[in-house]
């Protein structure tokens, strides 16, 4: 094959690589705001649940500890609810993080093909050229 083949080949590996680094990113970021969002939830629930218990101890009306406590199951439920969604993204994360190292460990697998091909070329002219050279020598050599 062509040399140049090889390079439109290491060029649309190069992109196909930086494309998937960006989505693992993207899906990356994704996944850290839903966690973080369930983590808010559940830290809401955990204050409002420390709440009703001082307002139990209080003897605040029953009225008011039920609406309370109503409310910190509300953010319970809510933020249980974000689970299958959180581990969706940690699983789509994790995924995408091996693709991106995928494509890339591919890319350093052609990038070292080329530069061995590179460097046996080059080896190659040299013992031509010092085929040639010795030639050249060996002609003069016997032209005395």
């Amino acid at each position: 094959m062509s040399g140049r083949v090889f390079e439109v080949l290491q060029q649309m590996l190069k992109l196909r690589k930086d494309r998937s680094v960006a989505q693992s990113k993207l899906v990356k970021a994704e996944y850290e705001r839903v966690r973080a969002f369930k983590d808010q939830i559940e830290s809401y629930a955990n204050e409002y649940e420390s709440q009703w218990m001082v307002a139990a101890q209080q003897g605040d009306t029953v009225l008011q500890l039920q609406t309370q406590a109503n409310f910190g199951q509300n953010l319970r439920a809510t933020a249980k609810s974000q689970q299958p969604e959180v581990t969706a993204l940690k699983s789509q994360s994790r995924e995408a993080l091996d693709k991106a190292l995928h494509d890339a460990q591919r890319l350093k697998t052609m990038q070292n093909f080329l530069a061995n091909r590179q460097r046996k070329q080059l080896l190659a002219r040299g013992v031509q050229e010092e085929k040639v050279l010795e030639d050249v020598l060996q002609a003069r050599y016997r032209g005395r």
